[in-house]
């Protein structure tokens, strides 16, 4: 009998001793002080990196464009005069034609129905994006490299002169000069390079991801 007592009397203390503790956390909670929230604004860099190039235009035939980089409409270029920066877009109309000049590094000819997207205009990683129509890329260094994406492709270029032609789904790319690398993700989701040569002709189905050399 005497055992079942002190069982009952360790039990209590211990049911005693886990609610002391429960009260004495809640008490900590309630004079716990209440930190406010505020809300950090958020900004965006409408500036360029200070490192990217820039250029301008050297020739305007006709219906020419441009969205600036702070700006989601594109605006009717009046003259050669400006800057472009990294971030812009570049399009052309019909029967309309633009070329482009960063100096000492490439010079770039739009032909027309044609919009490119100044992507990354960093010296070691420059980029164009050709989203349609005709350009000519002719680098102006000896020792310069450049990118052009278009659809699921990535061009890589060494120094030379090339044309690229995008119409919906089709890519056609003439290595006039120079060598380049062509990498397409498949439907599998893998990634494939081919060596581009000088007076090759490569035409890309991106629907199909397929690409023909000749």
């Amino acid at each position: 009998m005497s055992k079942r007592i002190n069982l009952l009397i360790l039990s209590l203390v211990f049911l005693v001793g886990v609610g002391g503790v429960m009260v004495f956390r809640l008490w900590q909670v309630e004079k716990m002080p209440v930190a406010s929230f505020s809300p950090q604004q958020s900004s965006f860099n409408l500036k360029p990196p200070t490192k990217a190039l820039k250029g301008g235009f050297l020739i305007i035939d006709g219906n020419v464009k441009k969205e600036p980089r702070d700006k989601e409409e594109f605006e009717t270029v009046e003259d050669v005069g400006g800057v472009l920066i990294e971030g812009e877009k570049i399009a052309t109309g019909k029967k309309s034609q633009a070329t482009i000049e960063f100096p000492d590094f490439i010079r770039i000819d739009l032909g027309s129905d044609t919009e490119i997207g100044l992507s990354n205009l960093m010296s070691d990683n420059f980029l164009i994006s050709q989203l349609s129509g005709f350009v000519t890329y002719r680098l102006l260094g000896n020792n310069n490299t450049f990118s052009v994406r278009s659809l699921h492709a990535l061009m890589s270029f060494e120094p030379g002169e090339s044309e690229i032609t995008v119409e919906e789904s089709e890519i056609v790319v003439r290595i006039l000069s120079g060598k380049a690398k062509l990498a397409l993700v498949d439907l599998d989701n893998e990634t494939h390079v081919w060596e581009l040569n000088e007076g090759e002709e490569i035409l890309v189905d991106d629907g199909e991801r397929r690409v023909e050399i000749k």
